[in-house]
């Protein structure tokens, strides 16, 4: 049994010994975010514990979280808005998962922690399009099976994408064209918050940037291994994010992860030779993305 969360549900996904999903589910968060004091917060937590390990005792497996130090909260001028810093600060993950391996140590029931580098692209990237997941179930998914001690390898089609020239270059364009944009509304600005959530959108696409050339194999290879405290392949999978996630779906963080579908089952081969559509709409979706201004990703 495999925990995520985010700041509005949990994600549980239950991973069978081969690797394979047997089902999943998300619990809602909401009586945690209405808790008027810490005493019903508490007893809020302690109850969605108790679902979750009664859950891995009927399913007869252990349970697997993510290690983090802290949940991102979020910042004034950030874009994140006030009611998603409001939710992040008030909902207690790390007091949820420590009672979590609590009452499982206490019910007999293994429980262990794992390394959360990049299971949420690992999982937006290769399991959310083809079993149609949320984007936090496919990090749970991740999550178990890294506990089971599965190695993620890059799919084929994704392969061959770091390997492509003209998706290279497509991207690299893409980006510096943001670049440019965001410099001149910078410079036309006044507005001091906006300013500054301004130079942390052109920051992001300068790190994004520096990402691509990893798309091409030079700074970690497409190996996909996500074992050990620095795998390969991790250059790799964040490549694939800064080149497919805002340029193709306008989003940073894409809710719909649907249209990869297409590109993971190898399509993006027949786009290149002109026989299919874009998955992302082609040349006039870049164009129309490098007009969204800086909230469009999320």
């Amino acid at each position: 049994l495999d925990v995520n969360a985010d700041p509005y549900g949990l994600a549980l996904a239950v991973v069978n010994p081969d690797g394979s999903l047997r089902r999943h589910l998300t619990l809602s968060l909401e009586e945690v975010d209405r808790a008027k004091n810490r005493g019903a917060k508490e007893i809020a937590l302690w109850r969605m514990a108790h679902q979750i390990v009664s859950l891995a005792q009927e399913e007869g497996v252990a349970i697997a979280t993510e290690r983090l130090k802290h949940l991102p909260k979020g910042r004034r001028g950030d874009g994140s808005g006030r009611r998603f810093r409001r939710q992040a600060h008030r909902f207690a993950y790390r007091s949820l998962l420590g009672k979590v391996h609590a009452l499982a140590r206490r019910r007999g029931i293994q429980s262990l922690e794992v390394n959360p580098q990049d299971t949420s692209t690992i999982g937006m990237l290769k399991y959310a399009p083809l079993l149609s997941l949320s984007k936090d179930v496919a990090a749970a998914y991740v999550i178990g099976r890294r506990a089971l001690g599965f190695r993620e390898e890059i799919p084929k089609p994704l392969k061959a994408l770091l390997q492509d020239p003209s998706f290279h270059d497509r991207t690299r364009r893409f980006y510096e064209g943001r670049i440019a944009q965001l410099k001149e509304r910078h410079r036309e600005e006044k507005n001091p918050y906006l300013r500054r959530r301004l130079r942390r959108e052109l920051a992001q696409m300068r790190k994004a940037l520096v990402t691509l050339p990893s798309l091409q194999g030079e700074p970690g290879g497409p190996a996909g291994s996500t074992a050990g405290r620095n795998p390969q392949g991790i250059h790799a999978w964040r490549a694939l994010r800064v080149g497919l996630f805002l340029p193709l779906l306008g989003r940073k963080v894409p809710r719909d992860l649907s249209p990869l579908k297409p590109i993971l089952l190898g399509s993006w081969e027949g786009w290149k030779r002109g026989l299919d559509p874009h998955p992302g709409g082609g040349s006039a979706a870049t164009d129309a993305h490098l007009r969204v201004g800086v909230g469009s990703g999320g």
